[in-house]
């Protein structure tokens, strides 16, 4: 909201200040160059994004120059936009600045062909532009405030907000029964966001204090959304202890509510005596003690041959988890106001050395058989991607040798004369060849998605020219706004931009009918672009929505048009959509479904490889340490492939049953991931004492992994006789821990501790074997009906 309004009052104040000058034109031109810079405002600290805009704003003001001055000169505009669309294209694999800029360049060129083909009068536009470009970083450096600890404590609450959600689900429908009805992915996304952000306060714009403050919140974070899943696992709660362990999720839930709202709040409203955190806490440890009677009942019913062992010892399981899951809320709690504490501390902002270029030291002439050390490769200078581009190092030339290694001081024979210039000269390819292979080369998919982009753009801009359409370019910035490397996201973004335009259009049709105030019409601009550019990262399409009127008006302010403008722009975006739509179908294209079977195969290796590395963790004292690594892993192959697979789905010429299965396939193995985690809470070093333990672990890996049928099938069958085996010893313990109880041994024993503690490990060994079985299954519905597994 702050960035909204930011940008509204630095693009808004050009349009009022010029109506108030006299000269509405001059307001309406320097806003303009304020609304291009403000595209490549890509935020981040205050000194870099301010030298990034800058660049930005001089940048544009050049092209809208070039592109004023060869409005005449129609091949030369048609060149600057190829080349200009190229670079915008390609821009994140040549350098990071041309990344900043994107298609705004482009965008400036156009603007200014456009207006100068209509007539409009351009004398000055050019300076004006830049004037708005400068004028707008100038403005946001002001008016942007400086970044805070509050700016992290957002991405930190999101992972307990979902967490609450998950619980506040089990809590509704406590009799579901996980691994077939309620399974769902973990917020992983939204863990992994948090850690990102905890990384970032351990970086040059953090503190080691602050991180130390935050990275305990992440960790219970990810603690919490595994005990979830453990406890959604042990099914649905006995009807004895129904109401009451209920009652302490719904109690999590509100605690884990209060915790966001701790963690969102200002510091002024986040009062640790807070009546309403008092209170929820007060009735979940009242909850608690409810369900501890009432196990203590169903104990006392067992010993009398009323309930089975069973029920009382699951009902045991689920009160240890959430004891476990409050007393890891309140601690989070605790951490949440100390970072609530120092949420106005401002974060320092990164050290900017300027880019340096190393220079080549002097070479000298050797008078005998030189001794030519192997040069090295091009050194390439790293710069932010605020930092304009900077001169790449040229490399170096080759060293004097030093003096211990300086050749004889012998006169060199005439047979040695011709030698040794060969291999000086052999030497100098060498290291050409060298510095050539160190320049950045643009992988296969970047240049045919920007061979595409140049050859879309250019023949729109060619066809709108040559029949002289009113407002043309709109259908060439269409197609810049909308064409991306994939059929499906171009696809998504054709549909935005059409509905945005239309219901936009509409708005602007209306506005400029009825208001003919500049005054009114700089208020409503203020409105539009504060909304616009606070909704933007939310929906391309609400950034559609109030750009198109904002568009529109900028122009009606300084030249009051006819409303008819909107339905231009409307019937410029169908053409220039249309193109792209046609053009990332036909020309080069890169299908996603191909890709698919790669993707979900890496991402089945991925879970094989983590599902191996927790299992094989099982009854040592400690976690290994690389099972972090494996879990990121196999979450970042997953959401590849679900990428891919949602992507495949709007692609067209594919095979819709490989689709489902892909999608069946890729749901499966979130859950396989999901109760793997959960499994991780449960790992004591007495686990190991579990039979066919190791037998599960190695055939539970060889399942998901396996690429025969047959194979699959005899490790799952072997899986099927490991379970059988543990759970003889899960009744054993049953009914040793029933005859202790009927003798009055209440206490501590030897039986009770190996329930309590392997009880939820086989519970969930039987959950991962029953899913591994489910991959080895074909679907019965396909995905979107309404008894398919959610995407």
């Amino acid at each position: 909201m702050v960035a909204g309004l930011a940008n509204g009052v630095a693009i808004g104040v050009l349009l009022l200040a010029g109506v108030a000058a006299g000269d509405a034109a001059a307001g309406a031109w320097a806003a303009m160059g304020a609304y291009l810079a403000a595209f490549t405002n890509k935020g981040g600290a205050r000194r870099p994004r301010t030298w990034g805009l800058l660049v930005a704003a001089v940048v544009d003001g050049a092209v809208f120059a070039a592109g004023a001055a060869t409005a005449a000169w129609f091949p030369v505009t048609l060149v600057l936009l190829a080349v200009l669309v190229f670079l915008a294209a390609a821009g994140s694999r040549i350098h990071p600045v041309l990344e900043r800029l994107g298609t705004m360049p482009a965008t400036a060129l156009l603007v200014a062909a456009g207006s100068a083909a209509t007539g409009a009068p351009m004398s000055g536009a050019s300076v004006l532009v830049l004037l708005g470009g400068l004028w707008y970083a100038a403005a946001t450096a002001v008016l942007t405030p400086p970044a805070r600890m509050r700016d992290v404590l957002g991405p930190l609450a999101q992972p307990y907000r979902l967490i609450g959600r998950s619980l506040g689900s089990l809590a509704a429908c406590p009799s579901a029964v996980f691994p077939a009805d309620t399974a769902r992915p973990q917020p992983a996304a939204a863990l992994r966001r948090a850690e990102g952000a905890a990384r970032e306060l351990r970086g040059p714009r953090g503190s080691e204090r602050l991180a130390d403050l935050a990275d305990p919140l992440v960790g219970r974070a990810a603690a919490l959304a595994d005990l979830t899943v453990a406890l959604a696992a042990t099914g649905p709660p006995p009807a004895a202890v129904r109401m009451p362990c209920t009652a302490v999720i719904r109690g999590a839930e509100q605690q884990l509510q209060r915790l966001v709202d701790t963690l969102t709040r200002r510091p002024s409203t986040g009062a640790d005596n807070d009546p309403d955190t008092a209170q929820t806490a007060q009735s979940t440890r009242a909850a608690l003690a409810a369900l501890e009677a009432a196990c203590d009942r169903m104990r006392a019913q067992v010993a009398a041959g009323a309930l089975p062992y069973a029920d009382s010892a699951r009902a045991g399981r689920q009160r240890h988890l959430l004891i476990r899951i409050t007393t890891a809320i309140t601690a989070a709690q605790q951490d949440a106001r100390a970072l609530l504490a120092l949420a106005t501390t401002r974060l320092p902002s990164p050290p900017t050395a300027p880019p340096t270029v190393e220079a080549a030291p002097p070479t000298t002439r050797a008078t005998a058989l030189p001794v030519t050390p192997a040069a090295p490769p091009a050194a390439e200078v790293s710069v932010p991607s605020a930092v304009p581009p900077t001169t790449e190092a040229a490399p170096p030339s080759t060293p004097a040798a030093p003096p211990s290694t300086q050749a004889p001081a012998h006169t060199a024979t005439p047979a040695s004369v011709p030698a040794a210039a060969s291999a000086f000269r052999r030497s100098a390819r060498l290291r050409g060849l060298r510095w050539m292979r160190g320049a950045p080369a643009l992988p296969a998919s970047t240049s045919r998605h920007a061979l595409r982009t140049t050859t879309v753009a250019g023949v729109v801009f060619l066809l709108t020219q040559a029949a002289a359409l009113s407002h043309g370019e709109w259908a060439t910035l269409a197609v810049l706004r909308v064409l991306r490397p994939q059929y499906a996201v171009t696809r998504e973004r054709v549909a935005q931009r059409v509905i945005g335009n239309v219901v936009g259009g509409g708005c602007a049709a209306v506005l400029i009918a009825v208001v003919h105030e500049p005054a009114a019409l700089c208020l409503i601009l203020f409105v539009l672009i504060s909304a616009g550019f606070t909704l933007r990262p939310v929906n391309y399409a609400f950034w559609v929505v109030f750009g198109t009127p904002l568009v529109l008006l900028i122009g009606d302010v300084s030249h009051p048009g006819d409303w008819l403008d909107a339905a231009v722009r409307i019937a410029m975006t169908l053409l220039g959509t249309s193109a792209a739509l046609l053009g990332s179908r036909l020309l080069w294209p890169s299908w996603e479904h191909p890709r698919l079977a790669a993707h979900t195969a890496h991402a089945a290796t991925a879970t094989a490889a983590y599902l191996d590395t927790v299992l094989g963790s099982l009854g040592r004292p400690t976690r290994r340490p690389d099972a972090a690594t494996t879990r990121g892993a196999a979450e970042k192959a997953l959401a590849q492939a679900h990428t891919t697979c949602q992507n495949a789905h709007r692609e067209p010429g594919h095979d819709p049953a490989a689709l489902d299965d892909a999608a069946r396939l890729l749901w499966t193995l979130d859950r396989l991931v999901v109760l793997t985690a959960a499994l991780t809470t449960h790992v004591t070093p007495r686990t190991a004492r579990i039979p066919a333990l190791a037998s599960y672990t190695g055939h539970a890996t060889a399942a998901l992994s396996g690429r025969h049928a047959r194979q699959t099938a005899r490790h799952l069958d072997a899986l099927t006789d490991d379970l059988d085996e543990m759970s003889l010893y899960l009744d054993d313990l049953h009914t040793c821990r029933h005859r202790e109880l009927a003798a009055g041994c209440t206490g501590e024993t030897r039986s009770r501790a190996a329930i309590r503690e392997d009880g939820p490990v086989i519970e969930l060994l039987a959950a991962i074997a029953a899913v591994l079985g489910e991959i080895r299954t074909p679907p019965r519905a396909a995905p979107g009906s309404p008894t398919a597994p959610p995407p």
